[in-house]
């Protein structure tokens, strides 16, 4: 079946089927051919929140290290970051379980028990959809594993693969359930005349970057008779928005490199170890996988989103000739890969909430991790708050 719908990354009007399920000009994927029906999605849920609720109350895992045993559960990541990194804490207990959590539940109540959704809950999952970081935090897991098994033998219990099992049951849930799907259930999308080829904004069609609503208007600022949001053909001052947020992710990405992001406590002497310290340690260990895994995702990924969205910045508002396609493509990729510097971060507290062997040997974060993770979430809101469309507009309607 045919649809006509408008491309949010670059304003154009494109008429989608079966066999065409991307924008013309800029790539997007805009039509998705796998719907799942909403009972499978909600059964799907509710094994997800089974399996979740198993890995907070089940132990994690254990380390044996000199004869003396550390055992790690879930709940007692938290009991330890709050006593020494409330802010920490917050970070990783909405990441890791609030976020996914809300996501699960409005799927089952939304899909099961056909709960009627209102704005409000379609603005909490959209923003909790998009802040799921629970493949990230397994991925830490494993480059934990493979640190601590150079300094213990790790025994792995019931929680550590109920957690496996609950990440891929969420990543299919949200895979399967976009927000888009939810912004349905509350307002479906009204049918309107519009000229296929033609740029949104030239047949005054506005594209609500709240909820995706199309709809007419003559109005330069209004609201989306969806979400209430506040909508105008262009993000206001995106770029000056996006730009100030970008400054402040480098004043943190200094501090954040140069000071220690975990001390190691060994026989009460304590050394402070920055990223480069581990990927070196890494690789002296021979463990090359995980060293290349921190170098990439620490150092070279949060610069390489500081280097290109300031590239994007600059080149969509001054530049007179250049790539759009390029441009667009190198946006999403930022845009895709900014969680995945959170495995860091991740690490960090997975190895100061197990190694904590009898007053032997303690790891405990260090200053630089909070400033890392300050980095990696502002440069993911500089990313957010810049408006791709800028990018396929002429520079006199900048």
């Amino acid at each position: 079946m045919d649809k006509v719908t408008v491309c949010s990354s670059c304003d154009l009007i494109v008429k989608l089927d079966e066999h065409d399920q991307y924008c013309p000009r800029c790539g997007k994927k805009l039509l998705s051919t796998k719907n799942p029906v909403n009972s499978d999605i909600a059964v799907v849920s509710v094994s997800a929140i089974i399996f979740l609720i198993i890995s907070i109350v089940e132990p994690y895992m254990s380390i044996n290290s000199m004869g003396l045993t550390a055992n790690m559960s879930l709940l007692s990541i938290v009991d330890i970051l709050e006593k020494q990194w409330g802010g920490l804490l917050y970070c990783f207990l909405f990441f890791t379980f609030f976020a996914p959590l809300y996501v699960l539940v409005t799927i089952f109540c939304t899909c099961g028990l056909k709960f009627k959704p209102n704005v409000l809950v379609g603005k909490i999952y959209s923003f909790n959809h998009k802040m799921c970081m629970v493949d990230v935090f397994i991925l830490g897991i494993i480059v934990s594993l493979v640190k601590l098994t150079s300094l213990a033998e790790v025994v792995f219990y019931t929680g550590f693969y109920t957690s496996f099992i609950f990440s891929i049951l969420l990543l299919w849930c949200c895979i399967n359930y976009k927000p888009e799907k939810l912004w349905n259930e509350i307002k479906p999308q009204e049918k309107i005349d519009l000229n296929v080829g033609d740029n949104a904004k030239d047949q005054q069609v506005k594209c609500c970057h709240e909820c995706g609503y199309i709809y007419k208007s003559t109005n330069a600022v209004d609201t989306c008779p969806r979400c209430k949001a506040k909508n105008e053909y262009r993000i206001s001052n995106s770029i000056v928005k996006s730009c100030c947020l970008l400054i402040a992710a480098l004043i943190f990405y200094l501090p954040s490199n140069l000071y220690p992001v975990m001390y190691t406590e060994f026989l009460f002497r304590t050394t402070g170890s920055n990223i480069i310290d581990g990927v070196v340690a890494m690789w002296e260990m021979n463990s090359y996988f995980v060293a290349i895994v921190i170098l990439v995702a620490s150092i070279f990924i949060p610069a390489f989103k500081i280097l290109s969205l300031g590239y994007i910045l600059y080149v969509s508002s001054k530049a007179n000739d250049y790539n759009k396609l390029k441009l667009s493509k190198l946006y999403r990729c930022v845009l895709f890969i900014g969680r995945w510097s959170l495995i860091d971060v991740y690490v960090v507290i997975i190895m100061s909430s197990i190694v904590r062997i009898g007053g032997i040997l303690t790891i405990y974060p260090g200053f630089a991790i909070v400033c890392f993770c300050s980095v990696v979430l502002i440069t993911i809101f500089s990313a957010e708050s810049f408006d791709e469309r800028l990018i396929w507009d002429d520079k006199n309607e900048k």
